[in-house]
């Protein structure tokens, strides 16, 4: 301590060593206010890291100070350090003085900072961020003050160790601004997706109130135009209205249910193009099942065939989103090649579509060709079973589904319900808690009351009543027998769209669903 020069040098060391740490100290903050870390399972210790550097910051700070007061050199006072402008030394030039000046100012900034800091429960959260944002403005006043009054100014390490210090606080300081705009350009993209979803929403729920799908559920008279072998056991049909004119309009998702002359109703989703009103287009998987209507449509259905069809119904729109995932599964490509089609030039999407083999996927060499790096086609007899879980874990698109119940379900336990949309062929088994009970329907428009056994289903007891009531599939998977509720709670056991939609549009699906309570209204 007897050498003179002992205050310089710790001077010189704690203000660099402070101006350092600062620098580190703004950077980490920035990075954890845009939240680059959110991904760790503890972000505690990182805040904690954030205050160790700030308080060494001040505590530096502090050393510089008191041993500016203790070099026999430039004989700095209290007044000197702590009131602005008053600082000065033998030789000092204006510039300096100011620079002086702006290092009082910074210190006393940065103290309202950091003691603000320490009490941030205990002040309005406003007024605390407020205080803070000015560390900003320390750090850049603190750049002034070392490159103006610091005594190793003009030195080639201390210009590097400078240039260094600023441009990685700017670089952070891009990241945040960057982050903040993008944040706030996703918040404004998202609010328009939710209005346009909520209005969407609104329309459908006033066509189901004022126009309950009446003209869906006559049925038309049509001719099969051609039959295309588009797979293995797949074949796609075009149909055409008897006489000419235009088809009813529809929209990606659509199906239609095709009356087929042995008795049997069967749905099938409309894979063409929706801007096309001359035809419908599907395809049918032959599935050599026990009930027997695909593989009636193979051995029957032939160019000229007329079919009477109702519809087109759609329980899996399409709603706006910044990015699709589209995941198909064997004969599920059928609704999302229509999706596709639909989606305007610009839009962020890629499919992936799996099946056993590529025989007998069907379309998939025309989106392959027609898409390109947008699609991943994926056989399972070649390349084993595709591992989706890094894909959903990754993605923030909104995914679309239609496959096998196996790859429905997976999806629909890792992709959280906003973003999962699904359309299913078989339903999910879904059992009503104690069973079923008996229960009366009331109908609104007559005041008529149903009484329905434990056993029975509520369409097959309102026909048998002699209210009719169209069906199809019998399984609560195509939507036919759609009831308007007026008064009750049903409890849905189907598979047509998610619960929390049939609840807003007040609709539920009698051919398998029961009520919550002894009675329902259904406007019937």
């Amino acid at each position: 301590m007897n050498d003179p020069h002992i205050w310089w040098y710790v001077s010189r060391v704690s203000a660099l060593t402070a101006w350092g740490l600062m620098s580190f100290s703004v950077v980490w903050g920035v990075l954890l206010s845009s939240r680059v870390f959110q991904g760790l399972d503890n972000p505690a210790w990182l805040k904690d890291l954030h205050k160790y550097l700030s308080t060494l910051t001040v505590v530096l700070a502090s050393v510089h100070t008191t041993s500016l007061m203790l070099d026999p050199y430039v004989k700095f006072d209290a007044a000197d350090l702590f009131i602005p402008g008053v600082a000065t030394y033998e030789g000092a030039t204006e510039l300096i003085n100011i620079a002086l000046a702006v290092g009082v100012v910074a210190m006393w900034v940065m103290s309202i900072v950091y003691v603000t800091s320490l009490v941030m429960d205990k002040i309005p959260r406003a007024l605390w961020k407020a205080i803070h944002y000015l560390s900003y403005a320390v750090f850049f006043a603190v750049g002034i003050h070392a490159a103006f009054a610091g005594s190793d100014v003009g030195s080639w390490w201390y210009a590097a160790v400078s240039i260094f210090v600023i441009s990685m606080t700017l670089i952070a300081l891009f990241i945040r601004f960057a982050v903040i705009f993008l944040r706030e350009r996703r918040a404004v993209a998202d609010a328009k997706i939710a209005a346009y979803r909520a209005e969407l929403q609104a329309e459908r729920a006033a066509m189901v109130l004022e126009n309950p799908d009446e003209d869906s559920r006559e049925k038309r008279t049509m001719v099969v135009q051609k039959v295309t072998v588009l797979a293995k056991d797949i074949v796609g049909i075009r149909l055409i209205p008897v006489g000419g004119g235009n088809v009813a309009w529809w929209d990606a998702g659509s199906h239609l249910t095709l009356h087929l002359a042995n008795g049997m109703e069967r749905q099938y989703s409309l894979c063409g193009d929706s801007t096309d009103r001359t035809g419908y287009e599907i395809a049918v998987l032959d599935t050599h099942g026990p009930e027997g209507g695909s593989t009636w449509i193979h051995r029957n259905v032939v160019a000229g065939t007329v079919i009477p069809v109702s519809g087109p119904r759609n329980h899996f729109p399409m709603v706006p989103a910044r990015t699709y995932l589209f995941i198909a599964g064997g004969i599920g490509i059928t609704p999302i090649r229509a999706m596709i089609e639909a989606l305007p030039a610009q839009r962020d999407w890629h499919l992936l579509y799996l099946g056993k083999n590529r025989a007998a996927m069907a379309l998939a060499d025309e989106v392959a060709q027609s898409y390109g790096k947008r699609v991943t086609i994926h056989e399972s007899d070649v390349s084993g079973r595709f591992d989706l879980s890094p894909l959903l874990e990754s993605t923030h698109a909104d995914v679309y589904c239609c496959g096998p119940e196996s790859l429905m379900s997976e999806v629909e336990q890792r992709i959280e319900r906003s973003r999962a949309h699904l359309e299913r062929f078989n339903p999910v088994v879904r059992e009503l808690d104690g069973g079923a009970k008996p229960l009366v329907v009331r109908l609104a428009s007559t005041g008529k009351k149903v009484a329905v056994a434990a056993d029975v289903t509520i369409a097959s007891a309102l026909n048998a009543a002699g209210v009719p009531i169209q069906t199809s599939c019998g399984k609560g998977v195509c939507g036919t027998c759609e009831l308007r509720v007026v008064e009750g709670t049903p409890a849905h056991l189907d598979s047509v769209m998610p619960d929390s939609d049939k609840d807003k549009l007040g609709v539920f699906y009698p051919c398998v669903s029961r009520i919550v309570g002894s009675e329902i209204t259904v406007d019937a």
